[in-house]
């Protein structure tokens, strides 16, 4: 008898696919990717290597994707540096853990110091890992209340350590720390500090419009993942204006990353192409809207939702507390159950115990206006009560009509456009795919 393991793996990706179809994500550091998005992994462009060996060398030594890297340097890099107001960026970064190395190691020395977020206000739980790794020694950013720098006492910290880095990251946030006045502390007591701001969960509300820019604001580098608010693929990047530091972190990057896998190069070009083009600015503007709404209609039902005197949040996310006599973890597989999938933590600043760390980016994604968002809240606050009932058919009916993303190419535009027949094939077979069933 020949091994069934394989179909056991096609029937559990199936399983996948099918519970996919039928919920709706509000995980922060997840989104959906576009059915164009998906295309270039799924072709031989995924497979193949591409080095900028030409400008390098004057010659190619691979010569596999020669063709698709090409839409790295004439299309993906313009457009980032573009969007992002940069004159240098990285797209080598493979993912927001790798891009985190990569601008420590690059903007900070073996045995330098760099100030960072505290876990315990929201900061990255590697962060501290990876430098200690990577032989740098950190001290935390002093903060005042749950979400803001204690910017006096910053002061003191700057002038008493001089760090070679402040690094802000916040994984867990409802109010993304502004890099100007820490800009402004450095320049005038540390003046050799670099500020490096990673924006992971809010990339796609600052390429987007809807954030300030990081490097308007002060910071001498950003970036990070490009799958959670910009809903693209696993990658990472890295932008700046001084041509000093994208010396350093092409030197890092070069020898920290092999392969910066092609397939998902051409797969963001498509994500900002479609963000630029497709009402990405929309997009950006609702996902705060959208979260905003949700996080004041659960509370105007009841609710315990994080920080309602500060107006809940001011990007995607939203942090929820347990119902008084309800069990956190019972409270997520029943929404698991009925089609809502959702993030539970312990240790979200200012919160005592697990509590859900909830996105409204990949219910916007898929066309969540005000109707939809206020539909969302009551099925939500029904199932957080401590007398929940089953709302599976409210969820289905949901998703049926949040049946694929939004802000993006559709068939008929591109194929108005001219689009190769071949890959218009294979696009609507990925349509089919990830459309509600």
């Amino acid at each position: 008898m020949p091994d069934r393991s394989i179909v056991q793996l096609l029937h559990t990706l199936d399983a996948h696919e099918k519970r996919a179809r039928n919920s709706l994500n509000f995980t922060p550091s997840e989104n959906t990717m576009s059915p164009l998005a998906r295309v270039p992994l799924v072709l031989d462009t995924y497979s193949r290597y591409f080095f900028d060996h030409m400008s390098l060398f004057n010659e190619w030594l691979f010569f596999g994707g020669i063709e698709a890297g090409r839409i790295e340097l004439d299309i993906l890099k313009p457009l980032l540096q573009e969007m992002a107001g940069a004159q240098f960026v990285d797209v080598r970064p493979i993912s927001g853990l790798n891009c985190m190395t990569i601008a420590m190691a690059a903007l900070c020395p073996r045995g330098g110091t760099m100030l960072t977020v505290p876990e315990e206000s929201g900061g990255h739980m590697s962060t501290t890992h990876v430098a200690e790794r990577l032989g740098i020694r950190t001290l935390p950013i002093p903060m005042v209340g749950t979400h803001y720098v204690d910017l006096v006492a910053l002061e003191g910290l700057l002038a008493q350590s001089r760090p070679d880095l402040v690094y802000l990251d916040q994984s867990s946030q409802l109010f993304p720390v502004d890099p100007y006045p820490v800009r402004q502390l450095i320049d005038a007591v540390s003046p050799g500090t670099v500020l490096h701001l990673d924006s992971s969960h809010t990339n796609g509300l600052i390429l987007g419009g809807a954030l300030p820019n990081p490097l308007q604001r002060g910071a001498h580098t950003f970036g990070g993942s490009t799958h959670k608010t910009l809903p693209g693929p696993h990658k990472g990047f890295l932008a700046t204006n001084d041509e000093r530091l994208r010396d350093r972190i092409d030197a890092i990057a070069y020898h920290y990353v092999s392969h910066h896998h092609l397939g998902a190069v051409v797969s963001l070009a498509i994500t900002l192409l479609e963000l630029r083009d497709c009402d990405g600015e929309d997009y950006a503007h609702r996902v705060m809207v959208n979260a905003r709404r949700f996080a004041s209609a659960l509370w105007g039902r009841g609710i315990p939702v994080a920080e309602p005197d500060l107006g809940f949040t001011a990007c995607h996310q939203v942090w929820v507390k347990p119902v008084a006599h309800t069990d956190a973890t019972k409270t997520a597989r029943l929404l698991e159950e009925n089609g809502l999938l959702v993030n539970k933590l312990t240790g979200l600043p200012g919160i005592q115990g697990p509590a859900f760390r909830l996105s409204l980016a990949e219910a916007t994604r898929l066309g969540a206006k005000e109707t939809e968002v206020d539909h969302l809240a009551r099925v939500f606050a029904d199932l957080l009560s401590d007398n929940a009932r089953d709302r599976s058919e409210d969820v289905l009916e949901l998703r049926q009509r949040l049946c694929r993303p939004r802000y993006c190419y559709d068939y008929d535009d591109l194929q108005a456009m001219g689009a190769p027949a071949d890959l218009l094939h294979l696009f609507s077979t990925v349509i089919d795919t990830v459309r509600h069933r």
